[in-house]
């Protein structure tokens, strides 16, 4: 048994695709057709209760059996995309409230540290806190194998 949903048109240099959408959703057609703006003309119809049209009218000389088979492609790849999105969706929003609370919290620390008139000094034993200066390099070692350049 073979199964074909297009229809090559040499003359308009076009394929017309149908796709059922109960197997693909509208939105994972709009992103297969998406990926061959390039190279086509895309045009999408039909019913999306019973069948969708997608005409792509390539822009150069194609080989449009080709590009219709790469079109079924990207449709799988798409709905692939979607399910595992489905998927992931708890685990995505659990880590994007943590990453909020976070920065929610940094941000709430330096409110804090802004409104204190405090002058306390800060535990800094590297002098990582200090601004890099020239005068600051006076004195350190130059590690072996630079010159006094760097190189």
């Amino acid at each position: 048994m073979k199964v074909q949903n297009f229809e090559v048109d040499m003359k308009a240099n076009a394929v017309m695709i149908s796709i059922n959408p109960k197997i693909y959703p509208l939105e994972v057609i709009y992103s297969a057709a998406y990926m061959f703006l390039d190279r086509a003309y895309a045009v999408i119809d039909g019913d999306p209760e019973t069948e969708i049209i997608v005409q792509l009218k390539a822009k150069a000389k194609e080989d449009l059996e080709k590009m219709a088979l790469e079109f079924h492609n990207e449709l799988v790849n798409y709905a692939v995309y979607v399910v595992q999105a489905a998927r992931t969706s708890e685990i995505r929003n659990a880590i994007v409230k943590k990453a909020l609370a976070v920065a929610g919290d940094a941000e709430a620390a330096d409110e804090d540290e802004q409104e204190c008139e405090c002058n306390d000094p800060v535990d800094d034993p590297l002098g990582i806190s200090k601004p890099w200066t020239p005068e600051s390099a006076k004195g350190l070692k130059i590690p072996e194998g630079l010159d006094a350049d760097g190189k």
